[in-house]
């Protein structure tokens, strides 16, 4: 009720305060002015196709400034009042032209005012719905081997249609993708903003330990970050369910007991987990678009965890290993081309040199052991007892090791090979006890899959069953590997996203382990 009185309000508010438009602007004056391209300097380049798109599906009509069209104005004027909400930033949409609308700072003297108000007002439209559906930011990648603009939704002809249809309101309903992700951030920033927003709000450090309703900064925090519904008359049994739920929220052990892990977590600045949010939300959105109609191989750093997203589901997930702080995991947007059943595993040449060489030198039985066959520089197997290893170095190793197939292969059964410039791909691992850590950061770089075989059939559709095939034969060693073209050239997105949701559709924040969002305030 609140809600509906605040916005008749407003609604009445802004009615008062549209100004005098100039004259009835014809569809004939506003098409003559846009193909002279009199499209306001206030309007970025890159947007104003979808304008011109935009007035093409209007017929060439104002869709703003004239009498007729004031209750969609109107309306548009409070739906960008959303943005905060949103994730998004009001600044990004023309808010102080708008706002010098409202308040008659601006006056429309002649008719090309008027139709540069219209156009102003249309960009700023645009520019929000399209950032509804695509994210105002696409995520960074080291290397993007794709490198397509996204188009899923024509967004000149839907707001076009809302209008037409007199159902402006609903549009932002209509264009926010159904992925789970998305509606469960977007709840979270709303309890947060409502509580930032308020003029006693204060940052909140937790420096004891107890779990207590005497412990203030606990409970108020466990409210700040919508684990704790309300401050009033909170139950003494509830704060240590509260604590077991914020030790969730934030991927850590939940057994109750505040440890040094949550209370760095929790003492985070929420103003800072506000903006955390809205990055996440903005990259859900964008991923939303780009997984359309084609599955997509998503790893979150992170959160060490392979999700397959086609069309707002999800046909796969499993745990990952990804790589050190000491030798991150690389972000990056390719394509799957192959995959490659009974692997070699060439060894990198850093390995081989700085954790290698040391052991072949203390033990000369270590490679044949460890499976590991040498090869010379051009390419030839060369017995490892006519090698002098005392004389070999970081510096001079003129040598390529290379681990044999079979079940004890680091690569395990099974690789799906993309183009990366970091030499990375994804690959199975006979080390599978990793994958029940809490914490699996333990690679030098590349990603161990809990589930191969599940993902390799997607990728092998048609020629799943020489996986099966070759799978049942068991741990063959010194097996030829085999390389099949994959079926579905899936793209394969690894990507730093600070926030995601559990099966239960709890938001999780993932710790910042390769500290990308220190500078974030």
């Amino acid at each position: 009720m609140k809600k509906a009185t605040s916005l008749l309000l407003s609604l009445l508010f802004i009615n008062a305060s549209i100004p005098k438009v100039f004259g009835q602007i014809t569809a004939e004056r506003m098409e003559h002015y846009i193909a002279e391209n009199n499209i306001s300097q206030h309007v970025e380049a890159s947007r104003k196709t979808n304008i011109v798109s935009f007035y093409k599906s209007m017929a060439f009509k104002t869709a703003w400034v004239q009498s007729e069209n004031s209750i969609d104005k109107n309306n548009l004027f409070v739906i960008l009042k959303q943005a905060s909400i949103k994730g998004l930033v009001e600044n990004d949409y023309q808010y102080n032209f708008i706002q010098a609308l409202k308040n008659k700072s601006i006056a429309l003297k002649n008719e090309n005012d008027s139709i540069e108000a219209d156009i102003r007002i249309t960009d700023a439209a645009l520019h929000f719905y399209s950032d509804i559906v695509f994210g105002n930011a696409k995520p960074a990648f080291s290397y993007d081997g794709i490198g397509e603009t996204l188009a899923c939704v024509d967004i000149p002809s839907s707001l076009a249609s809302a209008l037409k249809n007199k159902n402006l309101n609903s549009l932002v309903n209509e264009l926010t993708p159904s992925l789970k992700e998305i509606a469960a951030i977007e709840n979270l920033i709303e309890w947060i903003h409502a509580i930032v927003v308020k003029a006693d709000f204060k940052e909140i450090i937790i420096t004891s330990p107890k779990v207590s309703l005497s412990n203030k900064p606990l409970v108020e925090k466990l409210f700040q970050l919508g684990v704790l519904s309300s401050l009033n008359n909170p139950k003494k049994a509830d704060i240590l369910d509260r604590v077991i739920e914020a030790q969730s929220q934030f991927n850590l052990p939940a057994d109750g007991v505040i440890r040094s892990d949550l209370l760095e977590e929790m003492n985070v600045p929420i103003t800072k987990r506000l903006l955390l949010l809205k990055l996440a939300l903005n990259h859900y959105r964008w991923l939303c678009c780009f997984s359309k109609n084609r599955a997509t191989i998503v790893v979150n750093i992170p959160a060490a965890y392979l999700k397959v997203h086609k069309n707002n589901a999800i046909l796969l997930e499993m745990r990952m290993v990804v790589g050190k702080t000491s030798t991150p995991t690389p972000t990056l947007l390719s394509t799957v081309n192959e995959v490659v059943l009974y692997p070699y595993w060439n060894v990198p040449k850093s390995i081989a040199t700085k954790e290698l060489l040391p052991l072949i030198k203390k033990n000369s039985a270590y490679l044949e052991n460890r499976g590991f066959q040498v090869l010379n520089s051009a390419g030839k197997v060369v017995l490892p007892n006519s090698i002098n290893w005392r004389a070999l170095s970081t510096h001079h190793f003129p040598y390529t090791l290379r681990q044999s197939t079979g079940c004890d292969n680091a690569l395990g059964l099974l690789k799906l090979n993309f183009h990366s410039p970091d030499g990375v791909y994804l690959h199975d691992t006979p080390s599978k006890n990793s994958f029940a850590l809490n914490r699996r950061f333990l690679s030098h770089g590349c990603m161990r899959m809990e589930k191969p075989i599940e993902l390799g059939h997607l990728v092998l559709e048609q020629n799943f069953l020489t996986i099966d095939t070759l799978i049942e034969k068991g741990c063959l060693k010194n097996q030829v590997p085999l390389k099949l073209p994959a079926d579905v050239q899936m793209p394969v997105l690894v990507w730093y996203n600070p926030v995601g949701i559990d099966n239960s559709g709890r938001v999780i924040f993932f710790q910042d382990v390769y500290k990308k969002f220190n500078t974030i305030r």
